[in-house]
């Protein structure tokens, strides 16, 4: 307790001291406090160390941005990198799906500062980005640079979400880290399309950043002719000037766009003003060595020159109004020192003739622009449809991938009931081949033995053998019963034939073959005395061989017969 109320143990903070902007190389001096703190020398001195503050500052905030970022991607779940893989692959319908059954947030930043709502605007996925918009995410929240989806939108290009964000309520002034709007993202990117969209939601035209540019500086220090023609149509000013009194028409000079230059003097700019340095465009224009560019300044000072005398010649005609002037001073900074004009004088026949030709070279490269604007609205339709057509020949090839995969299972199920039918078959062939054979040996002992219906017990087999021919098992017994009876039948005839023969029935035979007499009738007791014997005999052949034995040693009843 006492070291923490002293501020000693792990609950000291201690604090550090910020790092003090260095001074760029130059002549160093003592402050007016006599301290050591060095000063950095010339005009600029002042502006490059705000710079500096500011970069510092901008640094810093990077730097908390970033702890930030990876403070609240601790609980990055797999879900919520499955909706970042969606929004990368621009599966819209995966989208809804996992907001809607997992609860998902789409502006949770990862380890890396960026969200599945940031990603879907630099992406330019418009279904995704809508997707998210209908679930009711937040459009103001910013990444870990500091950009919302709409910076990020006009940074890279995409106008139909920077339409779909604006449509959402998405303010259109907000900066990012840097001061930038969202108009300056896309007049630094070259934006045409998104430019147009910001300036119909009322985005500022001449609102500055950290630095003091504004949309049309960007745009010149990109050599973005056509965006600097369309902002000044839309009522941006030509000669506003950044922290360092830079103005549009020298950072297109130290470009060297000669297209950027023409734009800015024909707008208006101002040649002869300088910068905190007291460099003008001229000088800036000498650094790139492009003699139009020097052309079309000296053009642009000389007619200046001649409306200044023509106003001068003509005092009474008001050369500009209050509030041109007021506007003049206000857009102005005091300068150090002012650039001499060119000398003065009537122009030669030489020059008229060279300033035909640079109108008439002018008005052909307005027309070479106007066909390349024309091929560059062909190609950017061009790559849209290109777009289009892989997407849908992406959702065609994972279609076709399904279908193979169920043709695939089909093909298995219909393989594997082939194999089932072919063992059907077989074993359909194999039981009515069994029943072929059963039948075969039935009727080749039928023909070998003769009339079944002589032995006993062939009605009793035949009749099962038609009751159930497909059961195998009835078949074994069948053709065990069948080969049984085949042995009796046999010692049944040998123990006959082995047997003395009966003159009565040789007599009785012998007379149902020939007619009978009146002297060889036998009397009907005889008659059925023997048809009792034939009947005891058949006994006997059905009781199997033991039986039988002892009724054949036995003497037959038939004594009136052998007398």
């Amino acid at each position: 307790r006492e070291g923490r109320r002293e501020g000693r143990g792990w609950r000291r903070r201690v604090r550090l001291p910020l790092p003090q902007p260095r001074p760029p190389p130059g002549r160093r001096c003592r402050s007016a406090s006599g301290s050591g703190v060095p000063v950095p020398a010339g005009a600029g001195g002042e502006g490059r160390m705000a710079s500096s503050r500011r970069l510092l500052l901008s640094t810093m905030k990077q730097i908390c941005l970033c702890a930030a970022a990876s403070f609240a991607s601790q609980d990055w779940t797999k879900n919520d990198e499955k909706l970042l893989q969606a929004v990368d692959y621009n599966d819209a319908g995966r989208v809804t799906s996992l907001l809607l059954r997992k609860g998902l947030v789409p502006t949770k930043l990862d380890s890396e500062g960026k969200s599945a709502f940031h990603l879907a605007a630099t992406r330019g996925n418009v279904d995704c980005l809508e997707a998210m918009l209908a679930h009711g995410v937040d459009a103001m929240t910013k990444d870990s640079s500091g950009y919302t989806a709409l910076h990020l939108a006009s940074k890279h290009g995409h106008p139909q979400c920077v339409s779909k964000l604006l449509q959402a309520s998405c303010p259109v002034d907000v900066a990012d880290g840097s001061g930038r709007t969202a108009l300056h993202l896309a007049a630094a990117s070259g934006c045409i399309s998104c430019s147009e969209i910001l300036c119909d939601f009322k985005a500022p035209l001449n609102s500055k950043d950290k630095d003091g540019s504004t949309p049309l500086i960007l745009a010149a220090k990109m050599s973005h002719s056509e965006l600097c023609r369309y902002l000044l149509h839309r009522g941006a000013a030509v000669n506003c000037r950044d922290l360092q009194g830079r103005t549009a028409l020298m950072l297109a000079c130290e470009s060297g766009s000669v297209d950027t230059v023409e734009v800015l003097v024909s707008a208006g700019a101002r040649v002869a003003v300088v910068d905190a340095t007291g460099h003008d465009a001229a000088h800036y224009g000498l650094a790139t060595g492009n003699a139009l560019i020097q052309h079309l300044l000296q053009e642009a000072a000389q007619r200046r020159s001649w409306a200044s005398g023509e106003a001068a010649g003509h005092p009474g005609l008001p050369t500009s109004s209050p509030s041109q002037s007021s506007v003049r001073e206000k857009s102005s900074t005091p300068r150090k020192r002012k650039a001499p004009l060119p000398p003065l004088g009537t122009p030669s026949q030489e020059d008229r003739d060279a300033y035909e030709e640079i109108v008439r070279l002018r008005q052909e490269r307005a027309q070479f622009l106007q066909k390349i604007r024309g091929l560059e609205q062909q190609e950017k339709q061009r790559r849209e449809r290109a777009e289009l057509d892989e997407s849908s020949l992406r959702s065609m090839e994972k279609q076709i991938r399904e279908l193979e995969e169920q043709l695939l299972a089909r093909d298995g199920e219909k393989e594997k009931l082939g194999k089932e039918v072919e063992a059907l078959r077989s074993r359909l062939s194999s039981m009515e081949n069994e029943k072929e054979n059963t039948s075969y040996d039935i009727e080749t002992l039928q023909d070998e033995e003769g009339d079944p219906l002589e032995f006993p017990g062939a009605e009793m087999l035949l009749s099962k053998k038609t009751l159930s021919p497909s059961a195998e098992e009835l078949l074994a017994t069948l053709q065990g019963q069948v080969q049984s009876l085949t042995v009796q039948n046999k010692e049944l005839r040998e123990k006959i034939q082995a047997r003395p023969p009966l003159s009565v029935l040789e007599n009785y035979e012998r007379d149902e073959s020939s007619p009978p007499g009146p002297g060889d009738v036998v009397p009907a007791s005889l008659y059925q005395a023997l048809q009792r014997e034939l009947e005891r005999l058949r006994a006997q052949g059905r009781e199997a061989g033991g039986d039988g034995q002892r009724g054949a040693s036995e003497p037959s009843p038939g004594g009136p017969a052998e007398e």
